[in-house]
């Protein structure tokens, strides 16, 4: 798992006024521990990750989606 590219980073950031490095952040390390978990063995584990993430992004961060699509495209 790759960090979010800075360029990624800056369009989230000014996509959402207020979203702090430490929300990014975070978000990275869910998604990250997500990717180290064996679903098979930890499944509760792994949909605990998701909710959190998915609230994350619900709160801070609603138009990821649209925001990554459109960097993805321009790359």
């Amino acid at each position: 798992m790759e960090p979010l590219h800075p360029q990624l980073r800056a369009a989230l950031k000014e996509a959402h006024p207020g979203l702090a490095d430490s929300d990014l952040d975070r978000y990275e390390e869910l998604l990250a521990a997500r990717f180290q978990i064996d679903p098979d063995r930890e499944a509760e584990r792994l949909r605990g990750l998701d909710r959190e993430r998915e609230e994350l992004l619900r709160q801070a961060m609603p138009r990821y989606k649209e925001v990554a699509q459109r960097f993805q495209q321009r790359q």
